[in-house]
């Protein structure tokens, strides 16, 4: 089976787990967290920016994991990483999902090993990550540079570059999360968040995100 075809079928199998049921028998997509559209829809901004919250956290619990699997040190940051990412098109298909009801969450590190040159062998302990955990995962060589994807667990996926310039980088994205108003949300977010991160920082070390409860000290620019 081609590696293509193999992601389909994948795919495939996700999506049929993901789906619930209406009384009259009409499917319910669920989203990253195993929430459909019905259940979100009962949710006040407020509790969905706690859910955001806690969807954030997560992801870094996720991150601090893949990173610890490779390196215990400290890791560059690529830019902030609180705001919630623009919806519609996920790595997971999400039927119904659009710009305006969901949203995606992604954070990136890298790090230069002393004498790295992107050697295939430098995949080994993120490969050993992976197969300790029973996960799937998919591995590319694209030109000099080396490609390792998967997922980790439910709703979440790990990416992880090496290149001859023995620049490695790492990024945690998930699936899609349903939301009322993805606008509504990001501005809540962004309008809240400090836009501050560190330089460097070791796994788990990371700027707690924004809350509810914080003044609003960011206007959107238009």
């Amino acid at each position: 089976m081609t590696t293509k075809l193999l992601a389909i079928v994948v795919a495939a199998l996700i999506l049929g787990v993901t789906v619930s049921c209406t009384a009259g028998g009409k499917s319910m997509p669920k989203d990253a967290a195993g929430l459909t559209r019905a259940d979100v829809s009962e949710l006040s901004l407020r509790q969905e920016f706690n859910r955001y919250r806690e969807h954030y956290e997560e992801m870094q619990r996720v991150l601090a994991a893949a990173q610890r699997a490779v390196h215990e040190g400290e890791w560059d940051w690529n830019g902030g990483d609180d705001n919630p990412q623009i919806g519609g098109d996920g790595r997971t298909p999400l039927p119904g999902a659009d710009v305006d009801n969901s949203y995606f969450l992604e954070s990136s590190r890298a790090w230069t090993p002393e004498g790295a040159t992107g050697s295939r062998g430098d995949l080994d302990r993120m490969i050993d990550y992976f197969e300790h955990r029973g996960a799937n995962m998919h591995i590319e060589r694209i030109a000099d540079t080396y490609y390792l994807d998967g997922s980790v667990r439910d709703g979440w996926h790990v990416e992880y570059f090496i290149q001859p310039s023995g620049r490695y980088s790492l990024t945690v994205s998930s699936d899609l999360f349903w939301t009322n108003n993805a606008d509504a949300l990001a501005r809540a977010v962004f309008g809240r968040a400090s836009l501050r991160w560190p330089d460097r920082s070791s796994p788990g070390e990371y700027p707690e995100p924004p809350e509810w409860d914080a003044p609003i000290i960011n206007r959107p620019r238009i």
